[in-house]
């Protein structure tokens, strides 16, 4: 059963909110990444106005979020071990050097496993 096309609506633009908050962004940063208009980023996050293709494809870049999310809230299913995603979640935000240091520190736990 398809949802009421207002709810939808709002449910997106929630999400679109939602994503640019978890990553830190203002609207003017988003003005300034992508080019978008403040007014329009503002319009699409309060439900006055539909995406359209473009913007919406732009956005998921940005936001490092896949488009089935942003417009139905379900993320494709990952296939992958979990370790991965706990990994990238867990090295959000640090620094090139801190990076390294996770990559060496791993290196360091595969050499002196004991099988």
């Amino acid at each position: 059963m398809n949802e009421n096309p207002s709810r939808e609506l709002s449910n997106i633009a929630k999400r679109l909110r939602m994503a640019r908050e978890y990553m830190g962004f203002s609207q003017d940063d988003i003005e300034k990444i992508t080019g978008l208009d403040t007014k329009v980023i503002e319009e699409i996050e309060t439900g006055a106005r539909e995406i359209v293709k473009t913007e919406i494809h732009l956005l998921s870049k940005v936001y490092r979020r896949s488009i089935d999310y942003l417009l139905t809230g379900q993320e494709p299913s990952y296939s992958g071990p979990e370790q991965f995603s706990f990994l990238a979640r867990s090295t959000k935000g640090l620094t090139e050097h801190d990076i390294e240091e996770v990559a060496q520190f791993a290196k360091f736990l595969n050499a002196t496993k004991t099988n």
